[in-house]
């Protein structure tokens, strides 16, 4: 009688080590779904937070770029055309040339700006105030057109030769990292003065050809 009631006691027991077993896995299974949950979803947001990111600092660098090459082409027409020619004073104060700093002045309120390398920050930093600086002293006649125009042509051929080229580089490298993402954008292509060159002669080269056959 007795141990009949030690069996049915045992039978309990065993039933309710299972049932407190089965919990406890579920409740594991349900923790360990739940962390690693968590760490997909922490991944895809860090993820989606390094894609806008680096997408933001390829509008601003390539924006950058395109706004300093304008200028550089702006202030290669200035020196052609107003400090080469040697003009009289009024001349070449009416004729200030108008370069555009309206992203390099947007930058200060853009959150990409402090991601931006500071050895590119520092370098249009200084572009701009030295050539603002040689214009205004050309302008005032503190200096005189011919040295104004070799101080402002040194100034462009370092940007032509430095600069420009390491920002251009700086944007392509952002926009690998972004392909690798799945992330298309459009990157435009670098254009030095040399090529602008060649393109306006092979342009004007046909025109020049088929009005000398004419002539002919």
């Amino acid at each position: 009688m007795s141990e009949q009631h030690h069996n049915r006691l045992d039978h309990s027991e065993l039933t309710n080590s299972g049932f407190w077993v089965g919990h406890i896995l579920m409740i594991i299974a349900t923790i360990a779904g739940v962390y690693l949950a968590a760490q997909t979803g922490l991944r895809q947001a860090i993820v989606f937070e390094e894609v806008t990111s680096t997408e933001n600092n390829f509008y601003l660098r390539q924006s950058l770029y395109q706004e300093v090459r304008d200028n550089v082409e702006i202030l290669r027409e200035y020196d052609a055309n107003i400090l080469r020619r040697r003009l009289t004073v009024n001349q070449v104060r009416d004729n200030s040339p108008r370069i555009s700093h309206y992203i390099w002045e947007t930058m200060k309120y853009s959150q990409a700006t402090l991601e931006t390398p500071s050895y590119l920050l520092g370098s249009v930093r200084r572009f701009y105030a030295r050539v603002d600086d040689i214009v205004a002293k050309c302008e005032a006649f503190v200096i005189g057109p011919t040295y104004g125009s070799k101080l402002l042509n040194a100034e462009l051929d370092k940007i032509e030769q430095e600069l420009l080229p390491k920002l251009k580089a700086n944007v392509d490298e952002l926009a690998v990292t972004l392909a690798g993402y799945g992330v298309e954008v459009e990157v435009e292509p670098y254009v030095t003065e040399a090529d602008q060159v060649a393109k306006t002669e092979s342009t004007d080269t046909p025109a020049a050809a088929k009005k000398e056959s004419a002539g002919n």
